[in-house]
């Protein structure tokens, strides 16, 4: 079977053109999901930088307590819970699992604060009288067991931003995506 010229051309340009779009389709394929990589990624350390700002600030207003330069600073809970909802939307598992304990360390380290600064009491109503010398045996108490409480949260909260920073680190190192 002989071709003609109008023939051969007929099917070199459809040929053509089916190569054509197929490598096009395909480097868009590619590209698309190579950005949306990247988009992720970008998103992910941009969570991941708020997260460390928020640490940050949290551990100043904690080393400002310890040397008493300003008592009346209170951490804003909320900005935490809008920097955790980024963490949890675009962080790993393990990130978002360590902010989920950082951020309930630090919401008992905000009450403990509270409750020794005096802004939160839990004291129960009594009916009976008390005299004056156990009431102040009862506050003695009261306020040292409001110390070992405070303390204890400052414990576990150092020892969580420590290892959420970390995590952080060892995520944040750019791997060339396979």
């Amino acid at each position: 079977m002989n071709l003609t010229p109008v023939q051969a051309t007929l099917i070199a340009t459809v040929v053509t053109t089916i190569v054509t779009t197929s490598t096009v389709a395909g480097t868009h394929l590619l590209t698309r999901t190579r950005e949306r990589r990247h988009l992720i990624w970008n998103r992910r350390m941009d969570a991941y930088g708020a997260a460390v700002q928020s640490i940050a600030a949290l551990a100043r207003i904690r080393q400002d307590r310890a040397l008493r330069l300003d008592s009346n600073t209170i951490p804003d809970m909320t900005a935490l819970e809008l920097v955790g909802a980024q963490v949890e939307m675009f962080g790993s598992p393990q990130i978002t699992n360590l902010w989920k304990e950082f951020f309930a360390a630090a919401t008992s380290w905000s009450y403990a604060l509270g409750a020794i600064e005096g802004r939160l009491r839990f004291d129960a109503v009594r009916v009976e009288e008390r005299t004056a010398q156990q009431k102040q045996a009862d506050d003695r108490k009261r306020q040292a067991d409001d110390q070992r409480r405070f303390h204890e949260a400052q414990d576990q909260l150092d020892a969580i931003d420590t290892r959420l920073i970390k995590a952080i680190k060892r995520e944040a190192r750019f791997r060339r995506p396979r």
